[in-house]
């Protein structure tokens, strides 16, 4: 019995690779049929046809919505590396500006002071120079609590005299006297000062452009949008497979209907094929009944073989009952001989 099982789960085995093989035989049949015809004026099953064309436009679809999800994501991360480097270059412009306008700042505020200083310089600082000039001379001051409070507005002065030279050069900036500082370092200075203030405007446009275009693909994207099209293909993928398996497998069955003498050699090896496999699928499925009749016939073997024991056991008990019956039947008789002999009631 166990042999049979064994043949059997085997045979069970082998059916469902052999059906699998059936499946993708019929999916490339299908496949073929579907791009160069069958070579007949016969349609078959239009229906079936239609199910894999309109499979196929789904699966299609998706695909490409994917792929241009994709390349948003690809497109948005990369225009969010752009922005933050741009945001790092700027950074690193507004830096050497802020440099360069303390720099030509304290220039500019040391030769509004100088005798053969421009007359709009020293007009334009005059109130700074004059309030600088008051702190420096209350240092000096011969009373000590008026030369402590001059010590502690001195000191607030020069803690704030960056901020100051910057307020001072955007002054000169605003009224285009930038060249009235005249001094010798101040035109390279400018030079450099008014070519990064040019690249710092057009970085500051490329930088709003990338921003722009992160803020316009953002308020489209979604995280999971490509988990979710990925998921969706997959199905569209198998609901396409199934269709072209279940119209492979009607024209493996149909064949008859349209296979004519301009059938291409693909698809009737294709067919060949197919049949082979189905032939070998029917083979283990007998194969697998016959297996299972046999070991009919050995569990009614079985059943024959301990009905044949009952009946043996019951025979034999069947004997000692008899014997049994016998000897009570004897002793019944010797008991009514002696009932005779002694005279009792006749039986």
């Amino acid at each position: 019995m166990q042999n049979f099982l064994n043949e059997i789960q085997l045979a069970e085995k082998q059916i469902e690779s052999s059906y699998q093989d059936l499946r993708t035989f019929a999916f490339q049949l299908c496949d073929e049929v579907m791009k160069n015809g069958t070579g007949s004026d016969i349609v078959i099953a239009p229906s079936l046809k239609s199910a894999v064309e309109e499979a196929l436009k789904d699966k299609n679809a998706l695909v490409e919505s994917l792929n241009n999800s994709k390349s948003d994501s690809t497109t948005l991360e990369d225009s969010k590396l752009q922005v933050g480097d741009l945001k790092k270059r700027l950074d690193e412009i507004e830096k050497k500006i802020r440099e360069l306008k303390k720099t030509l700042g304290a220039i500019a505020f040391e030769r509004s002071q100088a005798e053969d200083a421009d007359q709009r310089l020293k007009e334009l600082f005059k109130g700074e120079v004059e309030k600088y000039k008051t702190i420096s001379q209350n240092r000096n001051s011969e009373s000590i609590f008026s030369k402590t409070i001059a010590k502690v507005k001195y000191s607030q002065y020069i803690k704030k005299q960056d901020n100051t030279f910057i307020s001072l050069f955007n002054l000169l900036d605003s009224n285009k006297l930038l060249k009235t500082i005249r001094s010798p370092r101040s035109e390279d200075l400018i030079n450099e000062y008014q070519k990064l203030s040019k690249k710092r405007e057009i970085i500051k446009k490329r930088l709003k452009s990338r921003q722009n275009q992160v803020d316009n693909l953002m308020s489209n994207y979604q995280d999971d949008s490509i988990t979710i099209l990925e998921e969706s293909l997959k199905d569209a993928e198998s609901s396409y497979e199934e269709a072209c398996i279940s119209y492979g497998l009607f024209l493996f069955d149909n064949g008859s209907k349209w296979i004519n003498a301009s059938t291409q050699d693909q698809l009737l090896d294709l067919m060949t094929q197919m049949l082979q496999t189905q032939r070998y699928i029917d083979s283990q499925t007998e194969y697998i009944k016959k297996c299972r009749s046999m070991l009919v016939l050995d569990d009614y073997s079985a059943i024959i073989h301990e009905n044949e024991k009952k009946i043996s056991s019951l025979k034999k008990e069947i004997a000692r009952i008899n014997d049994q019956i016998s000897d009570i039947e004897k002793e019944n008789i010797n008991l009514r001989q002696k009932i005779k002999k002694l005279g009792g009631l006749d039986e």
